[in-house]
């Protein structure tokens, strides 16, 4: 009875709708990301990332050890990639080409939009069109030639390393896991959409090795590039978002 007590008084004595403070709670917690104001955890993860992307880039330019192996995968990818897995691939690497992230980001900015949540929309767009740029970017300085053992897919004009499908897997269903568990109820739920949109993400990126117009080290740049761009768009909100409420707390 106590449970039903606090659900429906509010502490002035006020009577109120049942569930009332809960929903209330809900609508608060759904105008910002908690781990944009985690910054020094933010901070660790943008370290972590940067420093992965760096020793494999490395190993890349200097034929390390790692890199090695890349031919030999994507031989056996050729040879041996069952069709069925091959087709999951294609829906897969489609979801996290231009087409298919356009439309998802589409969707979401118009949501958040009619939400009033217009910094997490231009967030979601800054981590989406940045991304790609910074992509852009990267795939320039190296110029590594793509598999050439074979695929069931014509091989795009642009170069190898790193992987614009993983970057993009990682940064934009990263951060649509985050907004998702926002708008759920426990905290299981909640660490599920987390994990649910960083492991499409993934399997985006695993996609261009089944589909060998990648080499595995370049999905794992790429994942590792998406995820520093991530944390620098998240770092960068949070700053965004703390001084807009202490404007807001101050007026």
């Amino acid at each position: 009875m106590r449970g039903s007590s606090a659900d429906s008084v509010t502490p002035g004595g006020a009577s109120a709708p049942l569930g009332a403070r809960g929903a209330s709670a809900g609508a608060a917690a759904g105008r910002t990301l908690p781990i944009a104001g985690a910054p020094l955890l933010l901070a660790g993860v943008l370290a972590l990332a940067l420093l992965g992307y760096a020793a494999l880039a490395a190993d890349v330019v200097n034929d390390g050890r790692l890199s090695s192996y890349d031919e030999d995968i994507s031989q056996w990818v050729a040879d041996s990639m069952p069709a069925p897995a091959e087709w999951v691939a294609r829906a897969l690497s489609w979801l996290g080409g231009w087409v298919g992230v356009t439309i998802v980001v589409a969707v979401a900015v118009v949501w958040l939009l009619r939400r009033g949540e217009r910094a997490l929309a231009a967030l979601l767009v800054a981590v989406a069109l940045g991304g790609q740029l910074l992509n852009s970017v990267t795939k320039a300085g190296y110029d590594r030639p793509r598999p050439t053992a074979g695929s069931p897919v014509d091989l795009p004009s642009s170069t190898s390393f790193p992987s614009g499908h993983a970057m993009t897997g990682i940064a934009v269903f990263g951060l649509l896991g985050l907004l998702l568990a926002r708008e759920l109820p426990s905290p299981r739920l909640r660490v599920a959409a987390i994990v649910g949109g960083f492991a499409l993400g993934a399997l985006i990126g695993a996609s261009r090795v089944v589909l060998n117009v990648h080499f595995p080290t370049d999905v794992l740049a790429g994942a590792a590039l998406g995820l520093a761009w991530l944390a620098v768009c998240l770092l960068a909100y949070g700053l965004v978002d703390a001084r807009r409420r202490r404007y807001a707390d101050a007026s």
